[in-house]
């Protein structure tokens, strides 16, 4: 995003983010968002809840991650039921304009899916 186009109204903003994630056959792995354009920092606590229910037999988690460094593990305890909810603390994390966002799923026995929501601080651009 070109500096005369960034959201200057908008800097020390918080705003959800939400991501749809899977823990199905075929569906497990790392869904990358779209770099937002702009500077933005991890805050607060990750969350997510359960949209069909988590498959009995092991826990599943969601890791998110700038590049190398994790901001966050939710686990998802086997059997949850659909609704239910988790979180995990946040290590606030910058990501530069054209950084993405990114969650990794994993589950050894698959089934099950989950809402996740991360909020985002929306930073000034480098000068």
């Amino acid at each position: 995003m070109s500096r005369e186009n960034y959201p200057i109204p908008l800097i020390g903003s918080r705003l959800p983010l939400h991501v749809p994630v899977s823990f199905e056959t075929d569906e497990v792995g790392t869904f990358k968002l779209p770099a937002l354009g702009y500077r933005v920092r991890v805050v607060g606590t990750a969350k997510s809840v359960v949209t069909k229910t988590v498959a009995g037999s092991n826990s599943g988690t969601i890791t998110v991650k700038n590049g190398a460094t994790t901001v966050a593990t939710i686990t998802v305890a086997a059997s949850s039921a659909l609704g239910d909810e988790d979180s995990a603390s946040v290590t606030e994390t910058v990501f530069e304009a054209d950084e993405q966002i990114t969650l990794t799923t994993a589950k050894v026995t698959a089934g099950g899916r989950a809402h996740v929501t991360l909020t985002v601080e929306i930073l000034p651009p480098h000068a």
